[in-house]
């Protein structure tokens, strides 16, 4: 089958070749358009926008349910320079990865917010409830406490548990219905 051309401002491009070993879960909606190479786990009515990147270079990515991956929004879990073997990276339930937000993280729990342009590095575990901020990069060996919110341009840090499971779930479920209609969808397996 020949790659099927969009076209974005004007210019042609070519849709992604996915690659690698997919599980999608039941409701889920991942767009053909975004890039998805190696070994991933898709949870159930998580929706995977067109122009996401997710790459399991490493080792596998394992996303739990109701997790919203918004456009040119990044998750890696990467090689290792040293050559060791490279844990998977598990994402939890109910977290909200915004417009070209990059996660390198070393897990992710549940019910957290990556704002626009935010960068977690690899050596980074992020608990439940975080928010790291637009523009916010946490790049340090460390582990984020439950409830810990990072922002500004001084990335000062507060403890505050932050709900976004009733406002995520609505968008989640118009998206669900509303996405389908407008981009391919890879099936759910």
């Amino acid at each position: 089958m020949a790659a099927r051309r969009s076209t974005i401002r004007g210019e042609r491009t070519k849709e992604p070749k996915n690659v690698g070993n997919f599980k999608i879960g039941q409701g889920a909606v991942v767009c053909t358009e975004a890039q998805l190479t190696g070994d991933i786990t898709i949870g159930s009515h998580t929706v995977v926008h067109p122009t996401a990147v997710i790459h399991a270079e490493g080792g596998p990515v394992i996303i739990g349910e109701n997790n919203h991956i918004m456009e040119k929004a990044v998750i890696i879990n990467k090689k290792r320079p040293d050559g060791e073997p490279v844990k998977p990276l598990v994402i939890g339930n109910n977290n909200l990865f915004e417009f070209l937000s990059r996660c390198e993280s070393m897990s992710v729990g549940s019910e957290n917010i990556f704002e626009p342009k935010c960068v977690v590095g690899d050596n980074v575990i992020v608990s439940d409830y975080c928010v790291i901020g637009s523009e916010c990069k946490v790049q340090s060996n460390e582990t984020l406490p439950s409830g810990t919110v990072i922002s500004g341009t001084d990335g000062r840090r507060w403890n505050k548990q932050v709900n976004i499971k009733s406002e995520n779930h609505q968008q989640l479920e118009y998206l669900v219905k509303l996405l389908p209609n407008f981009h391919r969808t890879i099936k759910s397996t």
